[in-house]
């Protein structure tokens, strides 16, 4: 998954978790090495922006990051700070105020998510957990609270997507395989695919399949008489799903030669498409669809904040 990806998906997440330190309308010189960007005069830190960067990084990258990523993830997460920083200033303009108790709240449910406390002592403070506060409200009772989906409308969507909500025809196989690379020597070639035929010959005098896959096949699912369960397309070689889907239960395959060797498959069992019904998707797809329509807003609303804010960024 790319940085980007990453990025779009936490939306929710990086736009509420904005740690804001400073108010609307706070007056401050332009510092640029210990800042890397205003917002209507709210500076954001570097240490502030290093911060988000180091969360994003644990959270996602267990490999170090390239210089690309890291510039990538630098521009999108300044991107985020700054719209919390406009949805702080809204909130705060608007008069929404965090209580003594709901930071205490909020540093409770943060330091859940955290296994140890030095971590959490190290990385969050009261203050940072007021401009939380003060974004989530702000968010919820603008956008959240207003924004309502109705039976209509996820009904309309559910038939506009249903391929969203179906699950391809599946196929049960089991198959013995014996290797043969396509680097191999001809003599070794040759030898793989006699011992293929020879197995292929047991099958049509009516040999167990599960049998002859334990003794003579190459491939690890051996140990379960080449049993490889339920397949869909795309997660199969492309010469597998050219046989297996035309096969009926039983029926077992000519010889298919692959990049791994030589072939027998027979089918056990078969699934066809299954359409998910309404019914048991309607109360997840209403929330992914006000989540959606609430990203949407927000998204338009910190633009049109942004056009008219006075920023500096120095990265």
């Amino acid at each position: 998954m790319t940085v980007k990806k990453i990025i779009l998906c936490q939306f929710f997440t990086f736009i509420i978790m904005a740690f804001l330190l400073s108010a609307c309308g706070q007056k401050a010189k332009l510092d640029s090495k210990t800042n890397a960007a205003y917002v209507n005069g709210a500076p954001i830190s570097r240490h502030e922006l290093s911060m988000e960067m180091s969360r994003l990084q644990q959270r996602f990258y267990s490999n170090k990051m390239s210089k690309e990523q890291i510039k990538e993830m630098k521009k999108q997460v300044l991107a985020i700070l700054i719209g919390g920083r406009i949805l702080y200033q809204a909130g705060r303009e608007s008069g929404i105020a965090a209580s003594p108790a709901e930071i205490k709240s909020e540093l409770a449910k943060i330091k859940r998510q955290y296994p140890g406390s030095k971590t959490f002592k190290n990385n969050f403070t009261r203050a940072e957990m007021r401009r939380k506060v003060v974004v989530d409200k702000f968010i919820r009772r603008e956008f959240a609270d207003k924004t309502i989906v109705t039976d209509e409308e996820s009904r309309k969507y559910y038939h506009n997507h249903l391929a969203d909500f179906t699950r391809p025809a599946q196929v049960k196989i089991s198959q013995i395989m014996i290797k043969s690379a396509p680097n191999d020597s001809r003599d070794k070639r040759q030898a793989a695919l006699k011992k293929i035929k020879a197995v292929q010959k047991k099958l049509q005098q009516g040999a167990d399949f599960a049998k002859l896959a334990r003794e003579y096949s190459e491939d690890p699912s051996k140990a379960n008489g080449g049993n490889m369960g339920f397949l869909m397309q795309g997660q199969m070689p492309k010469a597998f799903e050219d046989v297996v889907f035309k096969l009926k239960k039983g029926a077992v395959s000519t010889v298919i030669n692959t990049g791994y060797g030589y072939h027998l498959l027979m089918v056990t069992g078969n699934k066809p498409a299954y359409v998910t019904p309404y019914a048991d998707i309607e109360k997840k797809l209403k929330v992914y669809l006000k989540q959606r329509d609430i990203q949407r807003k927000l998204e338009a609303f910190i633009k049109q904040r942004r056009d008219k804010a006075k920023i500096h960024i120095f990265i």
